[in-house]
This record gives structure tokens, sequence and C-alpha cells, in this order.
């Protein structure tokens, strides 16, 4: 993959080096990758708590996508970890680090000694510069189409096959783009939260969000899976009320910033569908209206 020409290379993150380090409790294998800023989870907590520019999270989207192109297509990973905090600034040039090191040499940053082999640094704050995007964290990554099996994701970004305990593959990885990326950086609030209005965090609640906003799964779906289907819905499809559905989850009504935002919505429906074949790949959304300035 190192020798690959595709665009989207340039935003993963690469790998540059690894070594072993010796210590009291074994060895400890240390990764060494390409220089990076803040993650996008970072940027937004401290500069834009409101939500980042629409044109900003176009932009990222976009090298997103063709960083998960370059995965499912090219190397058939399945990243299975997509969000925010995993999301990095990258830089341009490695000379924007420079201002970093002279202050550390003049003025060292705060430390702490807690013991003989070990010394905890206080981090210091870089104001975000422009850079590429690059996925990074691959620690969860599975290596072929599948489909996989098995939890992945945080808990409230779970894919509906995930939730259904059925095989799951690439699609996984667009719910993922279009919950955590596209949603959760122009958006002050989540769309889904997987909590009930006790703040209670399960399986049911989270379902009967994904119901306010995408509508009853097909029938097709929950036929993948009977019997966990059955600890939900009844033989025809219908809610059990586990969970009671919230009037006011729908997409519209959290949609908040944006003056005009069909074609924003047009995007989000095409990676959260139920149906995991029905959503768009990362090649195709490179081409949707609201990405390339076709649609509003």
């Amino acid at each position: 993959m190192t020798d690959s020409s595709h665009e989207g290379r340039g935003n993963v993150r690469r790998l540059l080096d690894s070594f072993v380090v010796n210590g009291s409790n074994g060895d400890h294998i240390v990764l060494v990758f390409e220089p990076a800023q803040m993650s996008l989870r970072d940027m937004k907590v401290l500069f834009r708590p409101e939500g980042f520019d629409e044109d900003f999270v176009r932009g990222a989207i976009v090298e997103l996508l063709k960083a998960l192109d370059f995965l499912h297509t090219y190397g058939e990973i399945v990243h299975t970890d997509i969000h925010p905090a995993n999301l990095l600034l990258g830089v341009f040039e490695n000379s924007i680090f420079r201002s970093l090191e002279e202050k550390e040499h003049t003025a060292p940053v705060p430390r702490k000694q807690v013991s003989p082999t070990r010394t905890i640094y206080l981090s210091r704050l870089m104001r975000p510069k422009e850079g590429p995007m690059l996925l990074s964290d691959f620690g969860e990554a599975r290596i072929g189409p599948g489909p996989h099996g098995g939890d992945i994701m945080p808990l409230e970004y779970r894919a509906p096959e995930t939730l259904l305990y059925v095989g799951w593959s690439y699609p996984v990885d667009i719910w993922s783009l279009g919950l955590t990326k596209a949603w959760d950086l122009l958006e002050p609030q989540r769309l889904f939260t997987a909590r009930d209005n006790d703040g209670d965090l399960y399986d049911a609640a989270h379902l009967a969000q994904l119901i306010a906003a995408l509508g009853p799964p097909p029938m097709e779906f929950l036929a993948k899976n009977p019997e966990r289907r059955a600890d939900f819905w009844d033989d025809e499809g219908r809610w059990l009320g586990l969970a009671p559905i919230p009037e006011a989850r729908t997409m519209e009504a959290l949609e908040c910033r944006l003056r005009e935002n069909s074609g924003f919505l047009k995007f989000i429906r095409r990676t959260l569908t139920w149906m995991p074949e029905e959503r768009a790949t990362a090649k195709e959304l490179l081409h949707d209206p609201w990405l390339t300035g076709g649609g509003s």
C-alpha cells in the first residue's frame, strides 16, 4: 500500500518506523508516525464548540472520503473506528513545529517526576495551522471485505448492523463518516446518544433514536437475525417499546445551523441507512452535489 499512487494515500497517517524500549515491566513497542497537529475533536472543543463552518466540514469530508476509497478499494481494509478523535490535522511543512521547539528550549513545559523511570509532561497548546486531514488509529481495523463479526465502534456511533449482530463490512465506515464527520463536526447536538430521557445507555434507546431519525427498519433488515429482532420488534416489525421513540429527534428537528440544509440532509441520508447495502460508497459520495457545489 505504501507504493500506491491513489490520492487517498496521503490522507492516511503513515507509520515511519518502530523500535523497542526495554523497561522494568518488559518490552514496549514504540511506533513512530508522521507528525500531526491536534485532532478534530480537540479543535472543536477548544476553538469551535458550536460547530465548524460548512465549507471546512465539506473539505474535511472530501479528504476522509479519499482515504476511505483508498482503504476500501485498494487496501481492502475496514477501519471500524472513525470519529473526530481519530481524525488529525496534518502538516504541509514540518517547519511549523520550529516555534514549538524553540519555546520548549527557552521555556520548558512543567513536568512531574512520579518515579525514577517516569516523568509526566504538560502538553503545550499549539494553535492549528492549515494542513491535510489524516485518518489515524488502525488498532481496531479489519482486513478483507468480510463479513466480519464482533463489537466495534463507540456505543453511540454503532451502525444498525452491529446492533443487530449481523456481519458487517465497509459500509460501517460510511455510517461513521456521516454520523461523526459530517453531523458531529457541523452540528452542536449529536444525532444519536444511545441514551433514554433518564440518561441510561442501552441498545433499545439507541434503536429508538434510529427509528425517530430514519423511520422504521425494513423487514428485510430485521430478517437478517430473527433471534435478535425478537428482542425489540414483534413478528410484524412493530416496535415492542423497550424504550420510547423520541418525538423531537428527527434530522430536520436537530439540524439548527444551516440556512439551507436540504443538500446536507440528502448527503446524510445517503450515509445513514438501515440496510448497509443501500449506503453509498466512498467513491460515490465524492461526487455528491453537497460536496461538489451542485447542491446546497
